[in-house]
């Protein structure tokens, strides 16, 4: 009877990790899907918007920041920059920034759950071996 059961328990094991990684395999496929869809923005990049203060009118104005030196600066491309600049709400270049953007966090998304669910796939076989 306890061979029945460790026979059920090792396919339940094997069922479980094959979900898993055909889970892991569409996500993988939604991540090259999105890809696909355009250029997508550095890592640890987001938008920031800020003021300017003119003769008596405040403007704002967006620009793509980045944790390190990465953009080439307007005056000199051999050096980078931080910052790109992206003018005003609505501009092509902002309106270009939100969408790279988007797929960036979409994708960052999807490779932290890739991540876990390769931590659980481990977690599977790792557990089978205590019981």
């Amino acid at each position: 009877m306890s061979s029945h059961s460790e026979l059920k328990t090792s396919q339940d094991v094997h069922l479980r990790a094959k979900q898993i990684k055909s889970l892991i395999r569409s996500l993988k496929q939604k991540i090259k899907k999105i890809e696909r869809e355009g250029e997508v923005a550095p890592a640890n990049c987001y938008i920031i918007r800020y003021q300017v203060n003119g003769k008596g009118t405040i403007y704002w104005y967006y620009k793509l920041q980045a944790a390190e030196s990465i953009f080439p600066m307007a005056t000199n491309n051999e050096k980078k920059t931080k910052y790109k600049y992206l003018g005003r709400a609505g501009s092509s270049a902002h309106i270009d920034a939100v969408e790279k953007l988007t797929r960036r966090n979409l994708i960052d998304e999807l490779e932290r759950v890739i991540q876990s669910l390769t931590e659980s796939y481990l977690d599977i076989y790792i557990g089978t071996e205590t019981e």
